[in-house]
């Protein structure tokens, strides 16, 4: 295997490895506190508009790419939180998530298809995917990764302490 091989593949076992050590403490039940939530998408959101700063006015083309690619990550963030458990611990009166098996092999298939196209990328360059360019749309997935996922752990949450209350 080749120095460049071992770079392409070595985050995909790094995180693989991490999520196997940490399994069971990711489906554990932890507090949940709703203002918390924001604070991802808000992060997020900072750190595009620090990367974008600097770089010259994006084309109509560009942002409609990134208002699409920030919509289908919103929809892969609301599915990773519909594998997520909202429940209400009644003997600390509070509120706790939970992950789910379902929702640690969503993110993992997500990590494994980054891999996999940062791997084409490298083998077919003339395929003509240059994941260094692309930031400023794996930025804006992102976003809408961590703003679907907030969004949807909030309303199952609030549900959830309507019914109990």
């Amino acid at each position: 295997m080749t120095p460049q091989e071992i770079q392409l593949y070595l985050p995909i076992l790094i995180v693989a490895a991490m999520f196997a050590l940490r399994w069971r403490q990711m489906i554990r039940p932890r507090k949940l506190r709703l203002v918390t939530l924001w604070m991802g998408p808000v992060a997020v959101l900072a750190g595009i508009a620090l990367t974008m700063a600097g770089r010259p006015a994006p084309t109509v083309g560009h942002d409609l790419g990134l208002a699409v690619l920030a919509v289908a990550g919103s929809a892969l963030g609301w599915t990773r939180a519909k594998l997520s458990k909202v429940e209400f611990d009644s003997e600390n009166a509070m509120l706790t998530l939970r992950g789910t098996p379902y929702g640690i092999l969503f993110l993992l298939a997500l990590i494994a298809i980054r891999t996999g196209l940062r791997i084409l990328s490298a083998k077919h360059p003339e395929w003509g995917i240059n994941l260094t360019r692309a930031t400023d749309f794996l930025l804006f997935f992102a976003f809408g990764l961590v703003l679907g996922y907030a969004a949807e752990v909030y309303r199952a949450a609030r549900q959830v302490k309507r019914r109990t209350a």
